[in-house]
This record gives C-alpha cells, structure tokens and sequence, in this order.
C-alpha cells in the first residue's frame, strides 16, 4: 500500500471519528465544557470587530456545520475516483439526513433541524467540488506536459 493511500484512511478515519462524535454524542457539543469556551470567545471576537458584528450564535453554528462537512466531500473525491461527482455530491446530503435524524429520534435532548442538514450538505457540496476541481486540473496539467518522445 503507498504512503499518500495510507495517510489519506488514516485521516479519514480521524475526521469520521470526529464527525460521528459531534453528529450523535447525547448531548449538544457546545453546551458546555472546551468546545462552549471556544465558540464564546469566538463570539466575543466577532463582536470586537464591526465588520463581524452580524455573526451571532446561530450564524456561527452554521458556519460550523458547513466546515464539519467540508472534509467529507473532499475524502469522498479521494477515496472514490470513479464515482461520479454528482453521486458524490449528494452523498453528504444524505450522510447529514440519517445523522439529523437519528439524533430526532434517538437523542431527545439534541436538536435536530432541516437547517443543520442544508448547511452540512453545502459543507459537503464545497469540499466535493474544490476537490473535484483540483483533481480536474491536475489530470489536465498532467496531459499538458510534455512527454520524452515530444522532446
């Protein structure tokens, strides 16, 4: 096995780790403890800067909810090259539907809400498509290089 496929499962792995924790731990991520400090003082960085006197709580879980899905469009895009891309876009979609909803059903003192699993499926669209992209340009640049036998 190479090194880039074995770095690429092990952060993989890391970030599925992360997602299943925040998506399905019983209670809310930021209802307190390290992850309630970070998102206060955020907070209060947004709103000592006038420019970002708009982002507010609920903006900012947004916000979060896209960058949590970003990464899994972009390993999707890795860890499966011959799926096609819209296949993969609608892949986080239904990944952030089944964890909204095993959280409305299973976890009664999460909130489960469409607007949770619109932003994580933009999150997952982002990071399919600049993926995507970026393995578009490389395979173009690839054919644009010269061979030996142009030389």
């Amino acid at each position: 096995m190479n090194i880039k496929k074995t770095f690429t499962r092990l952060g993989l792995t890391a970030y599925l780790a992360v997602l299943i924790s925040a998506s399905l731990w019983p209670t809310p991520v930021d209802g307190g403890g390290f992850v309630w400090f970070i998102t206060s003082n955020i907070l209060k960085f947004c709103r000592s800067i006038s420019w970002l006197n708009w982002i507010q709580y609920n903006q900012l879980e947004a916000l979060a909810n896209v960058a949590l899905y970003i990464p899994l469009g972009a390993f999707l895009v890795l860890m499966l090259p011959r799926v096609p891309v819209l296949l993969l876009c609608i892949t986080p979609l239904v990944v952030s539907a089944v964890a909204e909803g095993l959280q409305r059903f299973f976890l009664p003192e999460r909130y489960s809400t469409l607007d949770d699993v619109l932003h994580n499926a933009l999150g997952g669209l982002i990071g399919v498509i600049i993926s995507a992209s970026i393995r578009q340009l490389m395979r173009l640049k690839a054919k644009a290089r010269p061979t030996s036998q142009d030389r």
